[in-house]
Protein backbone atom coordinates (compact mmCIF):
# COMPACT_ATOMS: atom_id res chain seq x y z
CA UNK A 1 0.00 0.00 0.00
CA UNK A 2 1.54 3.28 -1.11
CA UNK A 3 1.12 5.88 1.60
CA UNK A 4 1.42 9.64 1.64
CA UNK A 5 3.99 8.99 4.38
CA UNK A 6 5.57 5.63 3.84
CA UNK A 7 6.45 5.04 7.44
CA UNK A 8 4.82 7.05 10.21
CA UNK A 9 5.93 5.91 13.65
CA UNK A 10 4.25 7.88 16.42
CA UNK A 11 5.75 7.09 19.80
CA UNK A 12 4.34 8.41 23.05
CA UNK A 13 7.26 9.95 24.91
CA UNK A 14 7.82 12.35 27.75
CA UNK A 15 9.12 14.80 25.18
CA UNK A 16 6.86 17.56 23.93
CA UNK A 17 7.56 16.41 20.38
CA UNK A 18 6.41 13.00 19.16
CA UNK A 19 8.69 11.09 16.82
CA UNK A 20 7.40 11.02 13.25
CA UNK A 21 9.68 9.32 10.75
CA UNK A 22 7.91 9.93 7.48
CA UNK A 23 8.88 10.59 3.88
CA UNK A 24 6.28 11.26 1.18
CA UNK A 25 5.63 8.78 -1.59
CA UNK A 26 7.15 5.60 -0.17
CA UNK A 27 6.27 2.00 0.59
CA UNK A 28 7.01 -0.18 3.60
CA UNK A 29 8.36 -3.33 1.95
CA UNK A 30 9.08 -5.56 4.96
CA UNK A 31 8.87 -5.65 8.74
CA UNK A 32 10.29 -8.05 11.30
CA UNK A 33 9.73 -7.91 15.07
CA UNK A 34 11.19 -9.83 17.98
CA UNK A 35 10.22 -9.50 21.66
CA UNK A 36 13.77 -10.30 22.74
CA UNK A 37 16.88 -10.56 20.60
CA UNK A 38 20.37 -9.17 20.13
CA UNK A 39 21.98 -7.40 17.20
CA UNK A 40 24.96 -5.30 16.25
CA UNK A 41 24.74 -1.50 16.25
CA UNK A 42 28.13 -0.04 15.26
CA UNK A 43 29.28 3.11 17.06
CA UNK A 44 32.39 3.64 14.92
CA UNK A 45 33.77 2.94 11.47
CA UNK A 46 34.84 -0.59 10.57
CA UNK A 47 38.20 -1.70 11.90
CA UNK A 48 39.86 -5.10 11.83
CA UNK A 49 40.83 -4.58 15.47
CA UNK A 50 37.35 -3.87 16.85
CA UNK A 51 33.92 -5.46 16.82
CA UNK A 52 30.65 -3.51 16.93
CA UNK A 53 28.70 -3.40 20.20
CA UNK A 54 25.88 -5.93 20.60
CA UNK A 55 22.65 -4.60 22.08
CA UNK A 56 19.72 -6.57 23.49
CA UNK A 57 16.03 -5.82 23.74
CA UNK A 58 12.75 -5.91 21.87
CA UNK A 59 13.52 -5.09 18.23
CA UNK A 60 11.53 -3.93 15.24
CA UNK A 61 13.19 -3.75 11.82
CA UNK A 62 11.51 -2.24 8.76
CA UNK A 63 12.51 -1.54 5.18
CA UNK A 64 11.15 1.29 3.10
CA UNK A 65 11.31 2.06 -0.61
CA UNK A 66 10.92 5.47 -2.27
CA UNK A 67 10.30 5.27 -6.01
CA UNK A 68 12.08 7.43 -8.52
CA UNK A 69 15.68 7.24 -7.36
CA UNK A 70 16.13 11.00 -7.75
CA UNK A 71 17.17 11.84 -4.17
CA UNK A 72 20.68 11.48 -2.80
CA UNK A 73 21.24 9.42 0.33
CA UNK A 74 21.87 12.63 2.28
CA UNK A 75 18.56 14.08 1.07
CA UNK A 76 16.80 10.91 2.24
CA UNK A 77 18.53 10.86 5.60
CA UNK A 78 18.51 14.53 6.64
CA UNK A 79 14.79 14.97 7.44
CA UNK A 80 14.75 11.70 9.40
CA UNK A 81 17.76 12.80 11.45
CA UNK A 82 16.04 16.12 12.16
CA UNK A 83 12.82 14.38 13.21
CA UNK A 84 14.74 12.35 15.79
CA UNK A 85 16.62 15.39 17.05
CA UNK A 86 13.31 17.24 17.44
CA UNK A 87 11.94 14.29 19.44
CA UNK A 88 14.82 14.41 21.91
CA UNK A 89 17.23 11.87 20.41
CA UNK A 90 20.95 12.54 20.23
CA UNK A 91 23.35 11.38 17.56
CA UNK A 92 25.77 8.64 18.60
CA UNK A 93 27.51 7.98 15.28
CA UNK A 94 27.07 8.56 11.56
CA UNK A 95 29.11 7.87 8.45
CA UNK A 96 28.87 7.45 4.70
CA UNK A 97 30.10 4.53 2.59
CA UNK A 98 33.80 5.37 2.36
CA UNK A 99 34.20 6.72 5.89
CA UNK A 100 32.16 3.82 7.29
CA UNK A 101 34.55 1.28 5.81
CA UNK A 102 32.73 0.17 2.66
CA UNK A 103 31.50 -3.39 2.35
CA UNK A 104 33.31 -4.46 5.55
CA UNK A 105 31.12 -2.06 7.52
CA UNK A 106 27.94 -2.90 5.61
CA UNK A 107 28.27 -6.64 6.26
CA UNK A 108 28.62 -6.20 10.00
CA UNK A 109 25.12 -4.70 10.02
CA UNK A 110 22.14 -6.90 10.87
CA UNK A 111 19.89 -5.90 7.98
CA UNK A 112 16.90 -7.42 6.30
CA UNK A 113 17.96 -8.66 2.88
CA UNK A 114 17.44 -8.06 -0.81
CA UNK A 115 15.29 -7.15 -2.59
CA UNK A 116 13.52 -5.31 0.27
CA UNK A 117 16.69 -3.57 1.44
CA UNK A 118 19.19 -2.76 -1.28
CA UNK A 119 22.58 -1.38 -0.24
CA UNK A 120 24.86 0.13 -2.87
CA UNK A 121 28.26 -0.61 -1.36
CA UNK A 122 29.62 2.65 -2.75
CA UNK A 123 26.66 4.88 -1.85
CA UNK A 124 25.07 4.40 1.57
CA UNK A 125 24.81 6.22 4.89
CA UNK A 126 24.49 4.98 8.47
CA UNK A 127 23.08 6.84 11.46
CA UNK A 128 22.70 5.73 15.09
CA UNK A 129 20.57 7.81 17.46
CA UNK A 130 19.84 7.32 21.16
CA UNK A 131 17.26 8.63 23.63
CA UNK A 132 17.96 9.20 27.32
CA UNK A 133 14.26 8.96 28.13
CA UNK A 134 12.93 5.88 29.89
CA UNK A 135 9.43 5.79 28.36
CA UNK A 136 8.70 2.05 27.93
CA UNK A 137 6.95 2.47 24.59
CA UNK A 138 9.78 4.51 23.03
CA UNK A 139 12.78 3.10 21.23
CA UNK A 140 15.90 3.93 23.19
CA UNK A 141 18.08 3.33 20.12
CA UNK A 142 17.29 3.80 16.42
CA UNK A 143 19.64 3.11 13.54
CA UNK A 144 19.07 4.05 9.91
CA UNK A 145 20.79 2.73 6.81
CA UNK A 146 20.00 4.68 3.64
CA UNK A 147 20.98 3.74 0.10
CA UNK A 148 19.66 3.94 -3.44
CA UNK A 149 19.87 2.68 -7.01
CA UNK A 150 18.80 4.19 -10.32
CA UNK A 151 15.14 3.40 -9.67
CA UNK A 152 14.56 3.94 -5.94
CA UNK A 153 15.79 4.97 -2.52
CA UNK A 154 15.94 2.44 0.33
CA UNK A 155 15.80 2.98 4.09
CA UNK A 156 16.33 0.35 6.80
CA UNK A 157 15.08 1.31 10.28
CA UNK A 158 16.12 -0.66 13.36
CA UNK A 159 14.40 0.22 16.65
CA UNK A 160 15.51 -1.23 19.99
CA UNK A 161 13.01 -0.95 22.85
CA UNK A 162 14.04 -1.32 26.49
CA UNK A 163 11.20 -3.62 27.61
CA UNK A 164 8.61 -4.62 25.02
CA UNK A 165 7.38 -3.74 21.56
CA UNK A 166 4.75 -1.00 21.43
CA UNK A 167 1.35 -1.66 19.86
CA UNK A 168 1.04 -0.52 16.26
CA UNK A 169 -1.93 0.90 14.41
CA UNK A 170 -0.47 0.12 10.99
CA UNK A 171 -0.26 -3.64 10.36
CA UNK A 172 2.27 -4.59 7.74
CA UNK A 173 1.04 -5.82 4.35
CA UNK A 174 3.75 -7.15 2.04
CA UNK A 175 3.94 -5.31 -1.25
CA UNK A 176 3.79 -7.21 -4.54
CA UNK A 177 5.86 -5.81 -7.38
CA UNK A 178 3.86 -4.89 -10.45
CA UNK A 179 5.04 -5.83 -13.95
CA UNK A 180 6.08 -2.21 -14.54
CA UNK A 181 8.32 -2.20 -11.46
CA UNK A 182 11.99 -2.43 -12.45
CA UNK A 183 13.33 -5.93 -11.75
CA UNK A 184 15.97 -6.72 -9.19
CA UNK A 185 18.78 -9.27 -9.66
CA UNK A 186 16.86 -11.77 -7.54
CA UNK A 187 13.55 -11.38 -9.38
CA UNK A 188 15.23 -11.55 -12.80
CA UNK A 189 17.34 -14.59 -11.97
CA UNK A 190 14.49 -16.43 -10.29
CA UNK A 191 12.02 -15.75 -13.12
CA UNK A 192 14.31 -16.28 -16.14
CA UNK A 193 17.31 -18.17 -14.75
CA UNK A 194 19.82 -15.68 -16.16
CA UNK A 195 20.82 -12.03 -15.95
CA UNK A 196 22.96 -9.92 -18.31
CA UNK A 197 25.46 -7.66 -16.52
CA UNK A 198 24.88 -4.88 -19.01
CA UNK A 199 27.09 -2.14 -17.54
CA UNK A 200 30.42 -4.02 -17.54
CA UNK A 201 33.27 -2.57 -19.60
CA UNK A 202 36.15 -4.37 -21.30
CA UNK A 203 38.65 -2.92 -23.76
CA UNK A 204 38.33 -4.35 -27.26
CA UNK A 205 39.91 -7.80 -27.34
CA UNK A 206 40.96 -7.55 -23.66
CA UNK A 207 39.89 -9.71 -20.75
CA UNK A 208 40.49 -7.35 -17.81
CA UNK A 209 37.36 -5.76 -16.38
CA UNK A 210 37.39 -1.96 -16.42
CA UNK A 211 38.27 0.01 -13.30
CA UNK A 212 35.69 1.35 -10.88
CA UNK A 213 32.54 -0.07 -9.39
CA UNK A 214 29.65 -1.36 -11.47
CA UNK A 215 26.04 -1.16 -10.30
CA UNK A 216 25.23 -4.64 -11.63
CA UNK A 217 28.04 -6.19 -9.59
CA UNK A 218 27.06 -4.21 -6.51
CA UNK A 219 23.47 -5.49 -6.77
CA UNK A 220 24.54 -9.06 -7.48
CA UNK A 221 27.08 -9.11 -4.64
CA UNK A 222 24.58 -7.80 -2.08
CA UNK A 223 22.02 -10.42 -3.14
CA UNK A 224 24.51 -13.30 -3.07
CA UNK A 225 25.84 -12.31 0.35
CA UNK A 226 22.30 -12.08 1.69
CA UNK A 227 21.58 -15.55 0.26
CA UNK A 228 24.67 -17.67 0.98
CA UNK A 229 23.12 -20.96 -0.22
CA UNK A 230 22.75 -19.67 -3.80
CA UNK A 231 25.37 -20.47 -6.43
CA UNK A 232 25.67 -18.91 -9.87
CA UNK A 233 27.80 -19.27 -12.98
CA UNK A 234 29.43 -16.23 -14.58
CA UNK A 235 29.46 -16.89 -18.33
CA UNK A 236 31.30 -14.84 -20.94
CA UNK A 237 30.07 -14.40 -24.53
CA UNK A 238 31.60 -12.84 -27.66
CA UNK A 239 30.57 -11.85 -31.15
CA UNK A 240 31.44 -14.06 -34.14
CA UNK A 241 34.55 -12.18 -35.28
CA UNK A 242 37.56 -14.50 -35.08
CA UNK A 243 38.01 -18.19 -34.36
CA UNK A 244 35.89 -20.24 -31.99
CA UNK A 245 38.94 -21.26 -29.93
CA UNK A 246 40.14 -17.68 -29.54
CA UNK A 247 36.70 -16.33 -28.66
CA UNK A 248 36.00 -19.12 -26.20
CA UNK A 249 39.28 -18.44 -24.40
CA UNK A 250 38.60 -14.69 -24.32
CA UNK A 251 35.06 -15.12 -23.03
CA UNK A 252 36.26 -17.42 -20.24
CA UNK A 253 38.97 -14.98 -19.18
CA UNK A 254 36.39 -12.19 -19.01
CA UNK A 255 34.09 -14.33 -16.87
CA UNK A 256 37.00 -15.16 -14.58
CA UNK A 257 37.83 -11.45 -14.30
CA UNK A 258 34.26 -10.71 -13.20
CA UNK A 259 34.34 -13.58 -10.69
CA UNK A 260 37.62 -12.30 -9.24
CA UNK A 261 36.20 -8.76 -8.91
CA UNK A 262 33.13 -10.05 -7.04
CA UNK A 263 35.36 -11.93 -4.61
CA UNK A 264 38.15 -9.40 -4.10
CA UNK A 265 36.27 -6.09 -4.18
CA UNK A 266 32.77 -7.06 -3.08
CA UNK A 267 33.47 -9.89 -0.62
CA UNK A 268 31.37 -12.64 -2.26
CA UNK A 269 32.11 -16.20 -1.13
CA UNK A 270 34.16 -17.94 -3.88
CA UNK A 271 32.09 -21.10 -3.35
CA UNK A 272 29.04 -19.26 -4.70
CA UNK A 273 30.67 -18.44 -8.05
CA UNK A 274 31.71 -20.44 -11.10
CA UNK A 275 33.17 -18.93 -14.28
CA UNK A 276 33.26 -20.14 -17.89
CA UNK A 277 33.00 -18.89 -21.45
CA UNK A 278 31.21 -20.11 -24.57
CA UNK A 279 32.60 -17.71 -27.17
CA UNK A 280 30.08 -17.01 -29.93
CA UNK A 281 27.97 -20.16 -29.46
CA UNK A 282 25.00 -18.49 -27.70
CA UNK A 283 24.15 -15.25 -29.55
CA UNK A 284 21.16 -13.11 -28.58
CA UNK A 285 21.28 -11.00 -31.77
CA UNK A 286 22.49 -11.19 -35.35
CA UNK A 287 26.25 -11.06 -35.90
CA UNK A 288 25.63 -9.39 -39.28
CA UNK A 289 25.22 -5.90 -37.75
CA UNK A 290 27.31 -3.72 -35.44
CA UNK A 291 24.43 -3.48 -32.96
CA UNK A 292 23.95 -7.23 -32.96
CA UNK A 293 27.62 -7.94 -32.41
CA UNK A 294 27.70 -5.41 -29.55
CA UNK A 295 24.73 -7.14 -27.90
CA UNK A 296 26.42 -10.53 -28.21
CA UNK A 297 29.54 -9.30 -26.42
CA UNK A 298 28.30 -9.71 -22.86
CA UNK A 299 28.73 -11.43 -19.50
CA UNK A 300 25.74 -13.23 -18.01
CA UNK A 301 24.89 -14.70 -14.62
CA UNK A 302 23.22 -18.13 -14.64
CA UNK A 303 21.32 -19.27 -11.55
CA UNK A 304 22.43 -22.78 -10.56
CA UNK A 305 21.16 -23.69 -7.09
CA UNK A 306 19.34 -22.26 -4.08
Amino acid sequence: MIRNAFFALLLTTTSAVALDLSVPGGVETSREVSPATSLRLPTSAWSAETTPPVVEGAVRRSTLRIGGGGQTTLQLLSPLRQAMLDAGYTEVFSCEALTCGGFDFRFQLDLLGEPDMHVDLGDFRYLLMESAQEAPQSANQISLVVSRDAQAGYIHITEVFPTSLPPTDTPFVRQVRTPSDPGTPSSTLESTGHLILADLEFASGASDLGAGRFQSLNDLAAWLMANPTITVAIVGHTDAVGSLAGNTALSKRRAESVRARLIEDYGVDPEQLQADGVGYLAPIASNLTDAGRAANRRVEVILLTD
